[in-house]
């Protein structure tokens, strides 16, 4: 608003300047006129004495020479008295001048207390930039106007001048004309007195046409300082159309076409920019995907090496199908059972990952054919059966399992983890671009209902750009929620003290038979062989 108020002060002020620019021209005009009216006086001056000096100087009389003087001398006091009212109206016009000079250049200072100097200015051609270096610019514009119009006043003053030098020479020429009618002289007297007179008149002649010179250059000035004021005017037409447009986008919220432009300029930027977070966006998702695969291959390649490692000896299995071959085909079953109940329904490998290729007991293993994926046996199902499960939850028959195993499971739990925050973290972004996505769209309704054709395709590329982000973050949730299902469904297996049990439990009773020796060794042998007796049968029942 403030802008606004200036650029109207600045309107008026060129306005103003017009006016007066208006006005010196009707002067220069009046001048030109009576310039020619003194040409013309000249030229019949010239042509009288001219006429006197062909006459013979003895024919001729005192008296037709008296009444050529004595209208030369009406004529120069009409031009006098017409160049007086002219000087006149021009000391007006420079007084005028000079006042509006202060007052402008006292509102220049207080631009430049307010706005500071310019420090670059545009080419003449460029009408681009922010609101405040245009402003700037034309300021340093009307600034050139108001040097050209001192450079006018001032050649103002010097016309003054030399019309006053004009004013003082005709004045002499008619001191001198009626001294020459009061004293009556005879015919060479009167030949002496044209010659001074067409002296005086070629001085005349040289003046004019400095005149004209003069007049010449400030009818260019006055032609520079009107197109620089048309410049200016079209300048501050624009500021002001834009001032305008924004002060009723503030007030109104929308609705003018001006307005209209400037929102779809705006629009354009943020969709550019939502464009690119997008972008960003996808190469992110695509990167979380390629590490989503290196994690798969890492756990389907543990997978088969712990199933690898989970086969069972060719003499152990001769010996348990000697043991019996009933129990055995029963926990065959029951395992195929707990192992096709372990299958997760998705996520299933589509073929060797990282150029890997199945081996040959892969291939003839029945049991380790049916879909290695990488949640196999790391989490124990709850259901009747979880006790016939257990031994694959644990990786190893008797729930053991070594430290090596154990880190990489406790690797991928971490790599997983960062994997959701990542993951979270895009969500959220995504969302917040959705959201003002919304927004300018619900503040822009009325204005791209207005568009025609132009509005039609921008809302179909809009409402491309919106399913596109609502297809992004609706796979993004879905990923991270089987990301998530993955991790709660995956349990690192821990380090049971089985095998250090197992060395105490073989020492244990020899330690205690020491021990027993040691405190009894007072005892008799045959109280000594009861005692190792019964602690034999303790340990055996």
């Amino acid at each position: 608003v403030r802008l606004h108020h200036e650029l109207e002060k600045v309107e008026e002020k060129r306005t103003k300047t017009e006016e007066e620019n208006e006005k010196l021209r009707q002067k220069l005009i009046e001048v030109e006129v009576t310039k020619q009216a003194l040409q013309n006086e000249l030229e019949k001056t010239k042509e009288s004495q001219k006429r006197r000096g062909s006459k013979d100087i003895q024919k001729t009389d005192k008296k037709p020479a008296q009444t050529a003087t004595e209208e030369e001398n009406e004529d120069l006091k009409c031009q006098l008295a017409l160049i007086k009212e002219e000087a006149v109206l021009m000391r007006k016009k420079t007084a005028k001048i000079d006042k509006e000079k202060d007052r402008l250049e006292q509102e220049l200072q207080k631009y430049r207390s307010f706005y500071g100097e310019l420090d670059s200015t545009h080419p003449k051609g460029e009408a681009g930039g922010p609101p405040t270096t245009r402003e700037s610019e034309l300021k340093l514009r009307l600034r050139l106007v108001e040097e050209e119009a001192n450079i006018l006043g001032r050649k103002i003053v010097e016309l003054e001048v030399e019309n006053r030098g004009l004013r003082a020479e005709l004045d002499d020429l008619r001191g001198e004309g009626e001294g020459a009618g009061n004293s009556g002289c005879g015919a060479t007297s009167g030949s002496g007195a044209g010659r001074g007179l067409g002296d005086d008149l070629t001085e005349l002649r040289q003046q004019l046409q400095l005149v004209e010179d003069e007049a010449e250059l400030l009818r260019r000035n006055l032609a520079d300082a009107e197109d620089q004021n048309k410049k200016v005017t079209t300048e501050l037409n624009k500021l002001r159309f834009k001032a305008g447009t924004h002060e009723g986008g503030a007030r109104h919220g929308g609705g003018a076409a001006a307005m209209d432009g400037v929102k779809n300029e705006g629009l354009q930027e943020e969709l550019k920019a939502a464009r690119l977070q997008i972008n960003d966006l996808s190469g992110k998702v695509m990167q979380l995907q390629y590490e989503n695969r290196v994690l798969l291959s890492n756990m389907q390649r543990y997978d088969l090496a712990t199933h690898l490692s989970l086969r069972p000896s060719p003499r152990d299995s001769d010996a348990e199908s000697d043991a019996g071959g009933a129990t055995s085909g029963r926990r065959e079953s029951d395992e195929d059972s707990t192992s096709s109940r372990l299958i997760p329904p998705h996520r299933k490998r589509e073929g060797p990952v990282g150029g890997e290729s199945d081996s040959d007991e892969v291939r003839n293993n029945n049991g380790s054919s049916r879909c290695m994926t990488p949640t196999r046996g790391l989490y124990t199902p709850t259901g009747p059966e979880g006790s016939a499960s257990s031994a694959l939850a644990r990786f190893l028959p008797g729930g053991r399992c070594s430290l090596r195993d154990r880190q990489q499971m406790v690797d991928i739990r971490a790599e997983a983890e960062r994997l959701v925050r990542t993951i979270d973290r895009l969500i959220a972004d995504t969302a917040t671009i959705i959201s003002e996505a919304r927004v300018y769209v619900s503040n822009g309704d009325l204005m791209f209902g207005r568009g025609g054709e132009e509005g039609g395709e921008g809302d179909g590329s809009r409402i491309r750009e919106h399913e596109l982000l609502y297809r992004i973050n609706a796979q993004m949730k879905a990923f991270r929620k089987e990301l998530q299902a993955f991790i709660d469904r995956l349990e690192v297996p821990r380090l049971e003290d089985r095998e250090a049990e197992e060395p105490l439990s073989m020492f244990q009773p020899i330690i205690l038979l020491i021990l027993i020796l040691v405190l009894f060794s007072s005892l008799s042998y045959a109280t000594i062989f009861k005692l190792v007796f019964l602690f034999t049968l303790f340990f055996v029942l």
